[in-house]
């Protein structure tokens, strides 16, 4: 277990705890595991994960952005010391926090800097070229209605499925979540985390229950979608 929390302007605005294999959503939304009330948050904007004693973020698709030593991120292991900014608000764990001034976000001003940014339209995925020698994967709709077909996974850090219209991988459906499962890249490969909701992701027939490192050929079902990780040879 180990203590965080969201902070603005040396002030903490919420204390948490994270557990070893546990997976918080931090956001505006009411459904967020750590829930900060303020218009700079998205609803879902990032995500804190417990791996191996070691914390990983990931954004969300976050209209404002998480940076991490003043570079915008997708997915990445965080190191001690690293300057965590979830839009405006700065995410902090151990002990820097102790002694600071505790306040709520509804006490905070509402002012310009408050400001939501809005970027139109999905976020564009990089792009990158194969190298010889490079291992290239991509994701394979092999039934169901889920679009698009086919999703080059070269470039990509991160990788959300689910009913969400931002999704890399929309999967319609009764009861599938708007972020159902999302799949990141790490060191040594892909992997694929389940998020909570009605119709769990099934990975290869069994119920994905804890993120799991994907192979080729591994399937992944969400209800009557089936989709396939394939390595390009």
């Amino acid at each position: 277990m180990s203590k965080w929390a969201i902070m603005l302007q040396n002030k903490v605005i919420k204390e948490f705890e994270i557990h070893e294999g546990e997976r918080l959503i931090i956001g505006r939304g009411d459904d967020a595991n750590v829930r900060i009330d303020n218009t700079a948050i998205s609803r879902h904007h990032a995500a804190l994960e417990m791996q191996n004693g070691k914390p990983f973020l990931q954004d969300l698709c976050s209209l404002n952005g998480s940076m991490v030593n003043g570079n915008k991120i997708d997915f990445i292991q965080l190191s001690e010391g690293d300057e965590v900014m979830l839009s405006k608000f700065s995410l902090v764990r151990g002990d820097d926090f102790e002694g600071k001034q505790r306040v709520s976000t509804s006490a905070l001003p509402m002012d310009l800097e408050d400001a939501t940014i809005f970027a139109p339209g999905k976020p564009k995925a990089k792009k990158e070229e194969k190298t010889p020698g490079q291992n290239v994967f991509h994701l394979k709709v092999l039934s169901g209605s889920a679009t698009p077909s086919t999703v080059p996974l070269a470039g990509r850090t991160s990788i959300k499925i689910g009913k969400a219209d931002n999704s890399d991988i929309i999967t319609p459906g009764f009861f599938i979540s708007a972020n159902q499962c999302f799949i990141n890249k790490r060191e040594d490969g892909y992997h694929i985390m389940p998020q909570s909701g009605f119709i769990k992701t099934m990975l290869n027939g069994q119920v994905l229950k804890s993120p799991k490192k994907l192979h080729p050929g591994d399937i992944i079902s969400i209800r009557s979608h089936q989709i396939r990780f394939e390595q390009i040879t």
